[in-house]
């Protein structure tokens, strides 16, 4: 059932920090389709799993990369449920892609009624260390040993990546490995480039504003109990999507959480200045 039911999903997964949200968030605005990334559902999903009772500094600077990566696909495939709940619940009015790095293959892949409607992105280890050092972490700096931290991160992907290689193998789905972060937005482009095609010629995009808002209402939530456990995060600015609802509108809004707050307080649709 749910194979048929999602079958206007559009599946990008692969490892951390490679550029695979940002990508997919400039293909959805480009044309007109809606957003689900695991990232924005962070805080959502914990709240309905058993929690996590382990310190920051048990979890990233005690912990051995091999027990992280054992530890992040557990966690995967606990929140792989809920993922497919919240698909199921979205609308339907447009293809959907779901992007996160927690979607492996063995679980999207019996979803796939063809195995092109997947895509999993990876890079190698001294590009995944060079993006992943340059975005930094708040997290890893509220540990007591934030450079053993981030290098046992750094390590744990590298297993990750070895590890979604071999399973998306094994379920014949689509893995890139790019060399450049610019190159993600490419790959998973020509990858559903069949399916953007078909829905471009539907012509009417339905409202697009409204799947806008969705996808900036879903980051605004992570964002705000984010804040909660590192009030530092609230000082932040965000480039949110344009809510114009014009068709293959791309401009985005750089905004603070409060002004976003008061806009939705409100009821002001976030614009961009065209």
């Amino acid at each position: 059932m749910n194979r048929v039911q999602l079958n206007h999903v559009l599946w990008v997964g692969g490892v951390s920090g490679i550029g695979k949200t940002t990508a997919a968030r400039q293909i959805v605005r480009a044309y007109d389709l809606r957003l689900y990334s695991l990232d924005s559902q962070t805080y959502a999903h914990e709240a309905q799993l058993p929690p996590d009772t382990r310190t920051l500094d048990e979890r990233w600077v005690e912990s051995s990369p091999e027990a992280l990566a054992d530890w992040f696909e557990e966690d995967a495939r606990r929140r792989f449920k809920l993922v497919v709940n919240d698909l199921l619940g979205l609308p339907d009015d447009a293809p959907v892609i779901a992007d996160g790095p927690q979607l492996l293959p063995e679980l999207v892949a019996p979803l796939l009624a063809e195995s092109d409607r997947a895509i999993f992105v990876v890079a190698d280890s001294a590009l995944q260390r060079e993006l992943v050092t340059a975005r930094g972490s708040l997290t890893y700096a509220q540990t007591r040993d934030p450079e053993r931290a981030l290098a046992n991160r750094l390590a744990r992907d590298t297993i990750l990546a070895e590890r979604l290689v071999r399973a998306a193998a094994a379920s014949d789905l689509s893995v890139v490995e790019v060399q450049a972060v610019e190159e993600t937005r490419v790959s998973i482009q020509r990858q559903f480039k069949p399916f953007l095609t078909a829905w471009v010629a539907v012509g009417d995009r339905g409202d697009v504003g409204a799947r806008r808002r969705d996808e900036n209402d879903a980051r605004l939530r992570q964002w705000r109990a984010h804040a909660e456990r590192v009030p530092e995060a609230a000082t932040r600015r965000l480039a949110l999507a344009c809510e114009c609802g014009q068709p293959g509108c791309t401009a985005l809004v750089t905004v603070g959480l409060s002004e976003a707050d008061a806009a939705r307080a409100d009821a002001r649709p976030l614009l961009a200045d065209h």
